[in-house]
């Protein structure tokens, strides 16, 4: 590297690709707490079980 020319796949990797999962992780549980909160406002007479699966639903939807 001594000209200044180096290979980027030699760089560690680590940093940002832990960032950007770090990332990720945060809005999906922002995004659940969001669903669990329109629920609970919005739906408060929905029944346990409908909540859970539209819950697997959308987090499903958010990992696709």
């Amino acid at each position: 590297m001594s000209d200044g020319n180096f290979n980027r796949a030699l760089l560690p990797k680590n940093e940002l690709s832990a960032g950007i999962r770090a990332g990720k992780a945060q809005m999906r549980t922002k995004a659940q707490r969001a669903l669990d909160d329109m629920f609970a406002n919005c739906f408060p007479d929905m029944k346990e079980q409908q909540k859970q699966q539209a819950t697997d639903f959308f987090m499903q939807k958010l990992r696709e």
